[in-house]
C-alpha cells in the first residue's frame, strides 16, 4: 500500500484496536468495532505490526511489547478523561 505523506495515528484508536486484539477479536471483529472504515483499520493494523506491537496475518496477536502498551495507553486515557478508553467515542 502506497502512502502519501506521514502517518500521524490517533491515539485513542490506537489504543482501542489494540485493547480489541488484547480481548481476542479476530481481524474482522476489531474491525467492526473499531468504527473505522476497513482500509483505515488496516492502515493502523500494519502501523502497529511495523512497531512490533502486533503480529500475524489472518490471526492479530499482541506482542508482548503491544500488551505493555495496550495498558499504558489505557491507563493514561483514563487518567486524562477520568472515563474508561473502551466507553470513549472519537469526536
Amino acid at each position: 500500500m502506497k502512502r502519501r505523506g506521514r502517518f500521524y495515528p490517533d491515539l485513542y484508536v490506537v489504543t482501542k484496536t489494540l485493547l480489541l486484539l488484547a480481548d481476542g477479536h479476530s481481524r474482522r471483529e476489531a474491525a467492526l468495532l473499531s468504527g473505522l472504515s476497513y482500509g483505515r483499520f488496516q492502515q493502523y493494523v500494519e502501523y502497529l505490526k511495523e512497531r512490533g506491537f502486533v503480529t500475524g496475518d489472518e490471526e492479530l496477536r499482541l506482542t508482548p511489547r503491544g500488551v505493555e502498551a495496550a495498558a499504558r495507553l489505557a491507563e493514561l486515557i483514563k487518567e486524562l478523561t477520568g472515563e474508561e478508553p473502551r466507553s470513549l467515542k472519537r469526536r
